[in-house]
């Protein structure tokens, strides 16, 4: 996306990134956790 737009995104469009964001780093989130968990259970 341009910063020059010729149309500007709708709060519906910018609601659905913002979840779309919010779940990506949700991942990441527990990914992180699941793997620190892991480490713990088996590498002590």
């Amino acid at each position: 996306m341009t910063r020059n737009a010729p149309e500007r995104r709708t709060p519906e469009q910018i609601r659905a990134g913002n979840r779309r964001i919010g779940f990506v780093m949700l991942l990441i989130a527990a990914a992180f956790f699941a793997s620190v968990i892991i480490k713990q259970a088996w590498f002590t």
